[in-house]
C-alpha cells in the first residue's frame, strides 16, 4: 500500500507540468567543473511555429564562492550552424542569501536563458561551458560548488 502512494505521489507531480517539453540535468564529476568540460543536450524539434523558453538548471552547494555563475550556451541547429550566447545566473541576492531552492546544503534554480523559436525541424544540440573568470580576467579552470547542470524547454505560457 505504501508504495502505491509513493508512486500515486510522483505520477501526480510528474504530470503536472504540462508545459515542459524537454529537461535534463547531467552531474558534474566531483562537484568541480573544469573548464574544458562542456555538458551537452540534445533536442529533436518537430515544431518550427511556437516559441519556447530555454531555461538552465543549476544546483549548487552552499559552498559554491559566488553569487552568480556565467555560462556561454552554445546552440547548434539541424544544418550545423552554431551560435553563442552568454548568460549570467544570479545565484544570490546582495545580501549573500542563496535564491531558488533547496534543502541543506543544496541549492536549485532555473535561470532563463531566452524566449526561442526554432526556425528547423530537427537535432538541436546546446552545449554549456562555465565562463566564470577570477578579477584579473583569467579562466578559473576550476570551479567548485556547482553539482549539476542542465537544460529545460517548455512551452511558453499563453494566458
Amino acid at each position: 500500500m505504501k508504495y502505491c502512494l509513493v508512486t500515486l505521489i510522483l505520477f501526480s507531480l510528474l504530470s503536472c507540468d504540462s508545459i515542459r517539453l524537454y529537461e535534463k540535468n547531467i552531474s558534474i564529476e566531483n562537484t568541480v567543473w573544469d573548464l574544458s568540460y562542456k555538458p551537452s543536450f540534445e533536442y529533436d524539434n518537430t515544431d518550427t511555429t511556437s516559441k519556447v523558453n530555454l531555461k538552465v538548471n543549476v544546483r549548487h552547494s552552499r559552498s559554491y564562492p559566488f553569487s552568480n555563475l556565467w555560462l556561454f550556451v552554445n546552440t547548434i541547429d539541424p544544418t550545423g550552424a552554431l551560435k553563442t550566447d552568454t548568460l549570467e545566473c544570479i545565484l544570490a541576492q546582495k545580501d549573500g542569501k542563496w535564491l531558488g531552492s533547496g534543502l541543506g546544503d543544496i541549492c536549485d534554480i532555473q535561470c532563463q536563458f531566452k524566449s526561442y523559436r526554432f526556425l528547423k525541424q530537427g537535432m538541436y544540440t546546446f552545449e554549456i561551458e562555465q565562463a566564470m573568470r577570477h578579477g584579473d580576467l583569467a579562466k578559473i579552470e576550476q570551479l567548485p560548488g556547482i553539482m549539476e547542470i542542465g537544460l529545460r524547454i517548455e512551452k511558453q505560457d499563453h494566458k
